[in-house]
């Protein structure tokens, strides 16, 4: 079966966690929407255009930088009348056992259709034909795979537009489904939330594929991880991936996701709620957070609900807020270019840093509940609330060039064996071309 996952016009207010990623490829509940699609079959990403010839270009090479997987080039060829249909999904979607299964019995259901949730199109399921006949649906899904126009200022995206056009054409059913199994995020810190709301369920799915072995009550590993056996775990579960590595005296608090590769320092405290990325290198406490691939966070620090980009680094001593000092409910303050000041009121009492891809912090930084700071920033001391896109707070208030990121991700790169693409170095200028409004 063959899998669309869209982007719609709302991305955009999930501001630095998407400007250099697909939200769908955003790691929530230990997991991303688009690696969870591939149960399914073949996943096909329309997403921004930097984004979409980013994708492109890397394909043939390797990985994403965000560590995700490529799109193929070619829609799968249906075995069986069954596999025919092809699920087209928000990307914006929370990716819950529960959704997933939802998304599961409206494939089996058979019946063509579309699921809205508060307006929003969630999802829908198209039929393709049999070889050597074209159909509506046929023309729609080429159309979609097709399209590289990014999402306009209207609710409606390019893909909702050809699934609309296609209902007036051949009328599309409203699908039977628990609405309240499908949750989309509509900012930036619903992004915390929604990892929350995922995690145990995702666990419980990792755990059911049989990969993993209880080594001790309440940690379950893979076969090559290394875990040091002065390693406690209190409470669980704490799922471990593959070839990561735990070194001794580390206290695991679970619900706990630790990735393939991942490196948790000597004498870390990792507590519930949190989900470290494939190939990251985590040590001080960390408290129901997601770090993403590739990021370092090796030292002593305090890291609290919060979410952080891949190929960050996070220095020693550097903290996160987490809790008013009112207990108060966290709000976001946010000045628009025009000047005007904008107010977000969260309603978490609970609430860190919501950090963007490449970042950087220097020794000793604090970050204020709240706090957002952009994609390859560089920040030190008390950090403002918001920081846009390829600041850096250490010169002066000297801004970062994408050539000047690049290379700082490459000496990253290098560090764990990757080169650098030019593909690399053209999504940097395309971000930092569509960030300009920010600086």
């Amino acid at each position: 079966m063959n899998v669309i996952v869209f982007e719609d016009s709302s991305v955009r207010s999930l501001g630095v966690l998407v400007s250099m990623r697909p939200a769908c490829d955003l790691l929530i509940g230990s997991t991303s929407l688009v690696n969870a699609l591939q149960l399914f079959g073949q996943v096909h990403r329309v997403v921004r255009p930097h984004l979409s010839r980013y994708l492109n270009d890397v394909a043939r090479h390797r990985m994403p930088l965000w560590g995700g997987p490529t799109d193929p080039h070619f829609l799968a060829k249906p075995a069986t009348p069954q596999e025919r249909a092809v699920l087209v999904v928000n990307a914006r979607l929370v990716p819950t056992r529960d959704a997933l299964a939802s998304l599961r019995r409206l494939v089996e259901d058979g019946t063509r259709g579309v699921v809205f949730r508060a307006g929003a199109l969630v999802a829908a399921v198209l039929h393709r034909s049999p070889p050597g006949r074209d159909t509506a649906d046929d023309t729609a899904i080429k159309a979609m795979l097709s399209h590289s126009e990014p999402p306009s200022a209207s609710r409606e995206s390019p893909v909702e537009r050809i699934l609309a056009e296609l209902g007036r054409r051949q009328p599309l059913d409203d699908l039977v489904a628990d609405e309240a199994t499908f949750r989309l995020v509509e900012q930036s810190h619903e992004v915390v939330t929604a990892h929350e709301h995922a995690l145990s369920g995702i666990l419980a799915m990792r755990l059911d594929s049989g990969h993993f072995r209880e080594v001790q009550p309440g940690l379950f590993a893979a076969a090559s991880a290394t875990i040091h056996h002065s390693v406690a775990v209190r409470g669980g579960p704490v799922v471990v991936g593959e070839d990561a590595d735990i070194g001794p005296f580390v206290c695991l608090d679970g619900p706990i996701w630790i990735g393939e590769r991942a490196r948790i320092s000597p004498r870390a405290w990792i507590r519930e709620g949190s989900a470290v990325g494939h190939d990251s290198r985590v040590g001080g406490e960390v408290q129901a957070s997601v770090i993403e691939p590739f990021t370092n966070k090796p030292h002593d620090g305090y890291l609290g609900h919060s979410h952080i980009g891949s190929w960050v680094n996070i220095a020693a001593g550097t903290n996160t807020g987490n809790l008013k000092a009112s207990y108060g409910p966290v709000r976001q303050h946010t000045v628009l270019p025009d000047g005007n000041r904008v107010t977000v009121h969260t309603h978490r009492q609970f609430l860190g840093a919501v950090v963007g891809d490449l970042a950087k912090t220097s020794v000793t930084t604090s970050l204020a509940c709240g706090a957002r700071i952009g994609v390859a920033a560089t920040v030190g001391g008390e950090a403002p609330e918001q920081v846009s896109a390829f600041s850096n707070l250490l010169t002066g208030g000297a801004r970062t060039t994408p050539e000047q990121a690049a290379t700082m991700l490459e000496r990253m790169m290098v560090r764990r064996g990757i080169s650098i693409l030019p593909a690399d170095r053209e999504l940097l200028a395309a971000v930092h071309a569509a960030t300009s409004s920010q600086r």
